[in-house]
């Protein structure tokens, strides 16, 4: 058969969680709906240069870098046990998965394929970690995850396509969304939130191989960014300022907890919902723009300290992936 080229509807991606680092999926599942990959590949070359000749006299590669990217539409909780570190399974009717903070994340497997005609191009991205998740709700769109995900080393093969595994569960949109500030109370009229957790990962290197031994966690941290119509100074201005008047002489009290909330509206075995929790979050930049154009809104970006949970309920027993 011959080679020919082909759209994205030609392609796919699946992940599966690793028994060890850089082994390989285990098994195979979707990130969501909406699927979207880009692989960067380097070889880090460095050109030779020496006396008596201005042009390079070798080249080597020295080390091998690889980072996927993959964008997709909230639908399922499972992919917050390779941000976060943890999970543990509840409830019934609908279960529960909790996600928490361990210190070390697990690594994954990106298999994905290309169907070509006669050879195929089928790839496995082995010994992945999420460097960082960044998930954006906004009026008018889909809840949409995005992904940076170094790893070790990969596999090709001309044979074995695969195909996209598919997702089950419905995507979340904006209006099924909520921000509380802190905890019960909500705001309104919220426009946009970007909430982004980095892993602060490092790729480890030895010698005796240009690949990575490990992808080691450093520190982490939760970077918010909201934005909403402004109806109350309370929304996020005096929490900015430290209190009523003006701004606080000395340094403005966290808000103990922002919780952000997803939810189709069902119940017993047709709920499905995400509950994220971060604590103490501290504002560090606010605007308030005001144009007779346009709506007045208020825009604000700050950190938490710690991110609590990440709870997803669904009618699924186990969210967990052998391993």
């Amino acid at each position: 058969m011959a080679q020919t080229p082909t759209g994205g509807y030609g392609a796919y991606v699946n992940y599966g969680y690793e028994a060890s680092y850089g082994a390989g999926a285990v098994s195979a599942r979707t990130f969501g709906a909406g699927n979207k990959l880009s692989v960067s590949r380097k070889n880090s070359m460095e050109k030779i240069y020496g006396l008596g000749n201005r042009n390079a006299v070798a080249a080597v590669a020295l080390k091998y870098a690889g980072t996927a990217s993959v964008d997709f539409v909230l639908c399922n909780g499972s992919f917050w046990r390779a941000v976060l570190g943890s999970v543990a399974d509840g409830g019934a009717t609908p279960y529960t998965h909790t996600y928490t903070e361990a210190d070390e994340i697990p690594s994954f497997a990106i298999d994905t394929g290309v169907e070509l005609g006669g050879d195929d191009a089928v790839t496995e991205l082995k010994g992945c970690k999420i460097m960082s998740c960044t998930l954006t709700a906004a009026v008018g769109e889909t809840v949409k995850v995005k992904l940076e995900c170094p790893y070790k080393t990969e596999t090709l093969s001309t044979s074995g396509i695969g195909s996209q595994v598919a997702e089950t569960e419905v995507p979340f949109t904006f209006a099924q969304g909520t921000l509380e500030f802190p905890s019960g109370t909500t705001i309104a009229n919220v426009q946009n939130v970007e909430l982004t957790i980095n892993n602060d990962l490092e790729m480890l290197y030895g010698l005796g191989s240009r690949l990575a031994t490990a992808g080691v966690e450093k520190k982490r941290e939760y970077s918010v960014k909201m934005t909403a119509a402004f109806t109350d100074v309370t929304n996020f201005l005096t929490d900015f300022l430290g209190a009523s008047g003006g701004p606080l002489a000395g340094t403005p009290a966290a808000v103990a907890t922002l919780v952000l909330t997803f939810t189709n509206g069902g119940a017993g075995a047709d709920e499905r919902s995400f509950v994220i929790t971060l604590a103490n979050l501290y504002l560090d930049d606010e605007s308030l723009p005001k144009d007779v154009n346009e709506v007045v809104k208020e825009d604000v970006t700050g950190f938490a300290l710690s991110g609590t949970s990440v709870v997803y309920s669904n009618n699924t027993a186990s969210d967990d992936d052998t391993p």
